[in-house]
């Protein structure tokens, strides 16, 4: 069995909290993830599922209910074991280290913009994180008025990083301010 992709790994594992669930439902539930860096196009999220049936990971069943030819999606045997296995190969020091975040990027090449720019900069990226934060907590304790514990506790580790990211983020505007003067 090959190693899954995060995508693809995310992907089953909606299937299998959701089943029997539609792709668009799939789709949908990527897009609405407080971890937006999940391409929750069609062009991305169709063929994946198709690849993950191919492999025999889901299986489709036609709706009957339904007469637009909707297909619901199921995790095969085969599938709930390589969820598993995802899961696990999670525990790994190279995925630990690999947070891929573009704000810090940034951050190395600051120098390259005046201080006024800078100030801009960051000044932004914090009014936009103070935005997201208020957002995910709203569904952080939508969240926890449900019993879904899993769901809860993904949302709960998106807020705990996002204030991180944020206390982070006016440490070096505040920094940077000093630098100013």
């Amino acid at each position: 069995m090959r190693k899954l992709s995060e995508l693809e790994g995310v992907s089953l594992g909606v299937v299998s909290n959701y089943q029997p669930c539609t792709a668009y439902s799939v789709r949908r539930e990527l897009r609405n993830s407080p971890s937006s860096h999940w391409q929750a196009s069609a062009g991305s999220v169709y063929p994946l599922l198709a690849r993950l049936e191919a492999e025999g990971l889901v299986a489709t069943k036609a709706d009957k209910s339904d007469g637009r030819g909707r297909r619901l999606l199921r995790v095969t045997a085969r599938g709930r074991k390589a969820l598993k296995v995802w899961i696990m190969n999670g525990a790994d020091e190279v995925l630990i280290s690999s947070v891929t975040d573009p704000v810090r990027s940034r951050m190395f090449f600051l120098s390259v913009l005046s201080a006024s720019k800078q100030s801009e900069y960051l000044n932004k990226v914090i009014a936009l994180m103070e935005s997201y934060l208020v957002e995910i907590r709203a569904d952080l304790d939508s969240k926890s008025q449900h019993d879904d514990l899993y769901d809860y506790l993904g949302a709960l580790g998106a807020v705990a990083v996002a204030q991180t990211r944020l206390d982070w983020l006016r440490v070096v505007r505040k920094r940077l301010s000093k630098t100013e003067k």
